[in-house]
């Protein structure tokens, strides 16, 4: 079962640094960072900050594993780590199941 991930992180440098130690103990097949502005509740309080969301594909095989390592790098005490379970074109799952572990 293929799976679309999605990880928020609080700077550039964060995000580079999860994409990175996903795709190099290959968990994913590669991914996409994207900047954006965030608001939520966070101790009783909303919270304005900017985000970085990195978007990745996956198999949900890896997903405790993927969940340990994102943990051990963010600065988060409650990190943003989703998977949904994709279906696509055959090239396109090919590639993420040649990628990863």
């Amino acid at each position: 079962m293929f799976c679309q991930i999605i990880v928020s992180a609080t700077s550039k440098r964060e995000a580079e640094k999860i994409s990175g130690v996903l795709i190099k103990k290959k968990l994913i097949a590669g991914s996409l960072i994207i900047k954006g502005f965030s608001r939520y509740w966070w101790k009783g309080k909303i919270v304005k900050k900017e985000y970085y969301n990195i978007q990745a594909f996956s198999s949900m095989r890896n997903k405790l594993k993927i969940i340990a390592e994102v943990e051990k790098i963010h600065s988060d005490k409650c990190p943003i780590i989703v998977f949904i379970k994709i279906d696509g074109n055959k090239k396109f799952l090919d590639w993420i199941k040649k990628s990863i572990r």
